[in-house]
């Protein structure tokens, strides 16, 4: 038995489960590889090449638990990550993808992290501090010799896609030689393959919607053997936004586990701090003692210009600036989506992006990567979604369009460009109320800023273009119209109102800008005046029972002037004096009551001013002679009765009501007799045609007077003269014509004319 080595079956006969069960999520072609058809730029990392025996692994662990336990400090002759305690398979993972020197905080953070110590790291942005978490998840399962059977032995959460994908990349690239399934779990992916897949995870990177959903539905998602947490831009998943779901997702974790931290702007909360269970915290900020807390080489300035001018001077960047790689931040999505639209439209010089929260995820994966292929000639609009985290390579310009939210803010969006030792610029644009108080927190930060002025002769108003383009198209003018409410809305949002001033806004002069004629209503803003309104005139109200108050107390006893001392304004002891005292507390009391007397009749409705104008207008009487005369029938009030006005007023409109119902009855009625006269006739005409004899059906008033024809004749013994004339009627004459008729129709056109002449004489 002392001649027997240990063996992992698991780890030697891992190759042999992975080709039996092809259903199963294989080694790196994980859940993230899904997605790989959304990344044209990712590629496929191939399997590993290292051939390492399960006996030299374990001397391998053997070798570095010995170093661990010699407690290894960091010290100044490390420059290569060959320097520090780490696994061959790791190592050459680092060699591949290029990583050689590790950065200022690789240096102070990876030994710690791999000693398995709760960290709390704070670094600039580009300083690599997604590497600084990558190495010591894979030497820590490593060490644990873990494998797919083990289950979930680490947890990253992010509060972007974007960023879950990009560390999801630098993972595959490290730990390509590890035994290690890696997953990737965002939103707008297919929830049924990631289920099916998600119990033979070891690493799992996501963001956290996606993985309290699991949570809650999938019951093979099993987190009891987590090993590491770690929270890639800590503060923002710790704040109001993500509150909720981390707790959620917190509670569902084992208690004992090693926690990491990582930000550019580090969360020193005790509350969030409790929340995440941190124990003994070690704390790293390499970086904090510098006279800058943004990178060295980066170039910040800010420009002064009024919310009208915005749209005109970005344009006009973009056309002065046609070979740089651009991304220009705006405050919320809708503006993004109009101001694409708008300057797509204008056909610019450069390559134009956008990318915001609400987009669909295959569009939004598209769009980073083109954004990440490409070097110049572009220009990225973009919410702060892109703020966060993402290594964009070689990024010439951050415009940040509309002021940041807070100066955290405004570091993670400049620290999209000058990143990892390379230059780059960053321009803030400020509105003139917002100057001074962002110009004094940045300065309170260490953040070092320059003002330059904007060449006027270069600026290219496209406003003209702008308004035919929204008169052409109604959905544009829709899209300007929610654009101008959101951007107004946020500024009211803010909590930093010595920033963001909402009052001190011009928003005819702004949607004129935005290509609009008519200023969009914009509800809350009157909601939020009307609320001031009422605390001024709470003030008011309040200030004028004080300082009355403080007069009727004036002669009390001592006693009562010492409880009532803060009511009213003290005496003065000078007796030449006490009488222009009393005089000042008087005219302070009827100032106050005048403005508050303005105030109310302000707020009087218009109806009671109309209820207060009308006058009953009087009846006079002129007598023969002309004179008037009194009448005693006259009303007692002098003012209007609007009720009894009403009143009569709904009387008049029921009777006006009945006589157009009896209008519209007799006029339906005539309709109708029309009608019945018109289908009468039509039958008759119809009987005649068909030969009926019906004397009540049939008028024959067109028909001769027979006794002017025929003459009188004898009826009923009586003597009636009758004259024959010449067309005296007979029917055997008419019978002879008929036939005449009949016979000419076989006749030529000669013939029956000489016909038709016999006949008429």
């Amino acid at each position: 038995m002392s001649n027997t080595k240990y063996t992992n079956f698991a780890r030697r006969n891992k190759c042999n489960v992975f080709k039996v069960n092809n259903n199963r999520v294989s080694k790196h072609d994980s859940i993230g590889d899904a997605n790989e058809k959304y990344f044209p730029h990712q590629t496929k990392s191939k399997r590993s090449t290292m051939h390492i025996t399960v006996t030299d692994e374990e001397e391998e662990i053997q070798m570095l638990r010995r170093r661990y336990n010699d407690k290894i400090t960091v010290s100044k002759g490390i420059e290569t990550f060959t320097d520090f305690p780490l696994s061959k398979k790791t190592l050459a993972g680092l060699a591949e993808a290029d990583f050689i020197r590790p950065t200022v905080i690789q240096r102070e953070s990876l030994l710690p992290a791999i000693f398995g110590k709760d960290i709390l790291a704070a670094a600039k942005t580009g300083s690599g501090k997604t590497l600084a978490f990558i190495i010591p998840i894979l030497e820590r399962l490593f060490l644990e010799k873990w494998t797919r059977m083990d289950g979930l032995g680490a947890l990253i959460i992010t509060p972007t896609r974007e960023l879950a994908v990009q560390i999801y990349e630098t993972m595959t690239q490290v730990g390509r030689h590890h035994d290690f399934t890696i997953g990737l779990l965002i939103g707008g992916q297919n929830l049924k393959y990631e289920r099916n897949r998600l119990h033979n995870l070891n690493i799992i990177i996501g963001t956290p919607g996606r993985l309290l959903q699991h949570m809650d539905q999938n019951p093979l998602f099993d987190t009891t053997n987590l090993k590491i947490l770690v929270l890639d831009e800590a503060d923002r998943c710790l704040d109001m936004g993500f509150s909720a779901t981390m707790d959620s997702i917190i509670e569902n974790l084992p208690e004992v586990r090693q926690t990491v931290l990582f930000s550019a702007t580090q969360t020193n909360s005790v509350r969030d701090l409790a929340r995440v269970k941190l124990v003994n915290p070690v704390q790293i900020a390499p970086h904090e003692h510098e006279k800058i807390a943004t990178p060295a080489k980066l170039q910040q300035s800010y420009v002064v210009v009024d919310l009208a001018n915005k749209l005109t001077m970005l344009w006009s960047f973009l056309q002065t600036h046609p070979k740089q790689k651009v991304i220009v931040f705006f405050a919320t999505s809708k503006q993004v989506k109009y101001f694409y639209q708008v300057f797509k439209k204008l056909r610019p010089t450069s390559l134009l992006l956008h990318l915001y929260g609400g987009m669909n995820q295959e569009k939004r994966n598209k769009i980073y990567a083109d954004f990440c292929k490409k070097k110049t000639n572009v220009c990225l609009l973009a919410t702060d979604v892109a703020s966060r985290g993402l290594d964009f390579p070689k990024v010439n310009w951050v415009v940040q369009i509309d002021c940041p939210e807070d100066v955290a803010q405004y570091i993670h969006r400049a620290g999209r460009t000058a990143r990892l030792n390379t230059s780059g610029e960053n321009l803030l644009v400020l509105l003139p109320h917002e100057v001074d108080p962002m110009l004094d927190s940045l300065e309170k930060n260490k953040i070092p800023i320059k003002q330059i002025k904007i060449d006027e002769r270069q600026l290219f108003s496209p406003l003209l273009k702008i308004q035919s383009l929204l008169a052409q198209s109604p959905e544009l003018k829709e899209s300007a119209k929610r654009a101008f409410v959101a951007y107004i809305k946020s500024i009211a949002l803010m909590k930093n109102k010595e920033v963001f001033q909402l009052h001190n806004l011009n928003l005819d002069e702004f949607a004129n800008s935005l290509g609009l004629s008519n200023t969009p209503r914009v509800r809350f803003v009157s909601r939020t005046l009307e609320r001031k309104r009422k605390k001024i005139l709470n003030t008011y109200d309040s200030e004028s029972k004080i300082k009355i108050t403080g007069i009727e107390t004036k002669d009390s006893s001592d006693d009562e002037q010492d409880l009532d001392d803060f009511l009213r304004i003290k005496h003065i002891h000078n007796s030449s004096h006490s009488f222009a005292s009393d005089d000042l507390q008087a005219f302070n009391v009827t100032t106050v009551s005048e403005g508050v007397k303005k105030i109310q009749k302000k707020r009087i409705s218009k109806v009671k001013q109309v209820k207060k104008s009308l006058h009953m207008s009087k009846r006079i009487v002129f007598g023969e002679d002309g004179a008037p005369v009194n009448t005693n029938d006259e009303p007692s009030n002098k003012f209007y009765d609007l009720k009894a006005a009403r009143f009569r007023l709904e009387q008049q409109d029921a009777e006006d009501k009945k006589r157009y119902r009896a209008l519209k009855k007799a006029k339906r009625m005539i309709i109708k007799e029309k009608e019945r006269k018109r289908h009468v006739d039509d039958s008759c005409d119809l009987a005649d045609d068909f030969g009926s004899e019906s004397e009540d059906g049939v008028s024959l008033d067109w028909l001769p007077d027979p006794d002017k024809v025929y003459g009188k004749r004898k009826q009923n013994g009586k003597n009636v003269d009758c004259k024959h004339a010449s067309g005296s009627y007979d029917f055997k004459d008419t019978i002879k014509r008929m036939r005449v008729l009949q016979n000419a129709q076989t006749l030529s056109l000669n013939d029956t004319e000489q016909l038709a002449i016999n006949l008429l004489k």
